[in-house]
Formats: structure tokens, C-alpha cells, sequence
């Protein structure tokens, strides 16, 4: 009896591989490519031909690069509209936000290369921010050069502000003299660039991520992306002596995520040290195979 042939990939078009390079890309940077462009994993075609689980998350995985994708495309557009308008400069005694007075921090210059990277590579987020920003009908004025947008965003209350792209989103009422402000701006512009390395890397959603995971290791002044930053010029306290980080609740949390996402690999590893001449089940592929034997 003649075996079945192994199911063959289906050519993809020049067209189509440009479609996926920059989905994927604009999705999730450089680590969305490595992801989803199948001749950057090793056997990667060969086994998620013959694995219906891997398929079914390669599909998932494709969705989620294209619905990222369309989100960096849409905050874009809005960045770029948002561009193609003059704002009045925080320098004016009332700005557009609710009448409030505040004062231009001047940002340090960058190359102007990299400020056109960073603008570009932080346009997609920014554009969100703004989308935000704008849709109660607050107001924007643009600070520092390169620019960064001033949002007043009044639930900011209680707290400076924080960093998104090169939108800062601040408080109606920011109380802070010309020599903090323009120290709170060297601060943030180190933000930027943060903002524009890590879209680069792995799209607008990897600097919240990783953020995310630093603070709660290292909370408050200990965390990583503040200390880049300058905490001086951030207006944060010196780090705590004897330091308090890592968080021991933290690095079980994080521990406990990382091993629910790599437990089929971990399986695999086990069950090929014990068991190297299994075959993988019908359908299956090595990693999602069942059995540690």
C-alpha cells in the first residue's frame, strides 16, 4: 500500500510575502517577523504543515500581527493629521487646555536623523495617545525640539504625567518652574527614544510589556526605564538603600507565566532525554505531542 504523499505548502506570491513582511513588522517589529515569516524559524514550514495545533495557533498568531498592524496604521494616520496642523506653543500664557497656564520645557536637541526615526517609529502610538486624548476635547500644544505634544488629560491629577510615543499626557494644572520643566523634558525625551528602540524591536505594544514587568520587579525608583531616563531629571527620589527589588511576589508571578507559556516545550525537552526514538502522535508535532515519556 502506497503511503500518502506529506502535505506540500502552498506557494505564497511575491506579493503576498512584501503584504506579510510589513504586517508582520508593523505589527510586532523585528520580533514579529521572526514570528511569523515561516523561513526565519528552523523546520518551521515542515511542522506546521504536519501539526493541526501548530496551524490553528499560527492563525491566531496571524490575526493578532494583523490586528496590531492596523493599529499602528491608525495611530499613524491620526499622527500624521495631527502633524499636518500647527499647535500653538506652550509658551503662550493660556493654552488651548481648558485655559490653564504652563511653561515650555525646552527638550535637548537629537540628531536629526534619529529624531526623524523616533518621530516616525513613535508615530503609530502617538497617534493612539492623541486619539485619546482629543476625544473628550482636550487640548494639545507642542513643547521642545524635537516637539513633543502636550495632552492635558485631567485624570492625570495627582501625578506629573507619563510618556506615550511623543504625546506627554499631563495634568490640566502642571505646576513646575522653567528649570524643572526643562529637566522634566530631558526626561521624557529619553522616554521617546525608549518608546522608538523598543517599537523598532517588537512594535507598540513591547515597551508597555516590559515596563509592566520592571515595575513590578523593581517599583519606583529602581525600575530600569526611569534610571535611563534620569530620575534627578524626572523629579524621582534616589533609589532605596538597601534596595528593594526584586520582588519576591513578582518573580514568582513571572516565573509562573513564563513556564505556563514554554510548558510544551519544556515537555518536549523532558520526553526527547527520556524517550528519543518516539515518534510523534497522528496530527502532532513533536512539542505538542502529550506525554513526558
Amino acid at each position: 500500500m502506497a503511503e500518502s504523499a506529506p502535505p506540500r505548502r502552498r506557494p505564497t506570491s511575491a506579493a503576498m510575502r512584501v503584504v506579510w513582511v510589513i504586517v508582520a513588522f508593523l505589527g510586532g517589529g523585528l520580533v514579529g517577523l521572526f514570528l511569523v515569516l515561516p523561513r526565519t524559524r528552523w523546520l518551521r514550514p515542515r511542522r506546521v504543515l504536519a501539526c493541526d495545533l501548530c496551524q490553528r495557533r499560527h492563525r491566531r498568531l496571524l490575526v493578532a500581527m494583523v490586528v496590531l498592524a492596523l493599529l499602528s496604521v491608525s495611530g499613524f494616520g491620526l499622527r500624521v493629521s495631527q502633524r499636518a496642523r500647527q499647535l500653538p506653543a506652550c509658551v503662550a500664557d493660556t493654552s488651548i487646555a481648558e485655559g490653564r497656564r504652563v511653561i515650555d520645557p525646552r527638550a535637548p536637541k537629537r540628531p536629526p536623523l534619529w529624531s526623524t526615526v523616533r518621530s516616525v517609529m513613535t508615530a503609530p502610538v502617538s497617534g493612539l495617545a492623541l486619539a485619546f486624548a482629543q476625544a473628550p476635547g482636550r487640548g494639545l500644544c507642542s513643547v521642545g525640539d524635537p516637539p513633543i505634544t502636550l495632552a492635558f488629560v485631567p485624570q492625570a491629577a495627582g501625578h506629573m504625567g507619563s510618556m506615550v510615543g511623543e504625546v506627554f499626557m499631563a495634568s490640566p494644572v502642571p505646576r513646575i518652574n522653567p528649570i524643572r520643566a526643562r529637566d522634566l523634558a530631558q526626561h521624557e525625551s529619553r522616554h521617546v527614544d525608549q518608546w522608538a528602540v523598543c517599537s523598532i524591536v517588537g512594535g507598540i505594544a513591547l515597551l508597555p510589556v516590559l515596563y509592566l514587568v520592571d515595575n513590578t520587579l523593581y517599583p519606583g525608583s529602581e525600575n530600569h526605564f526611569e534610571q535611563a531616563a534620569g530620575l534627578f531629571d524626572g523629579a524621582y527620589p534616589p533609589p532605596p538603600n538597601p534596595p528593594k527589588g526584586p520582588q519576591g511576589w513578582a518573580i514568582a508571578l513571572w516565573v509562573g507565566v513564563l513556564l505556563v507559556i514554554t510548558r510544551r516545550r519544556i515537555r518536549w525537552t523532558v520526553r526527547t532525554v527520556l524517550s528519543p526514538d518516539r515518534a510523534p502522535d497522528i496530527g502532532r508535532c513533536g512539542v505538542h505531542t502529550t506525554g513526558w515519556r
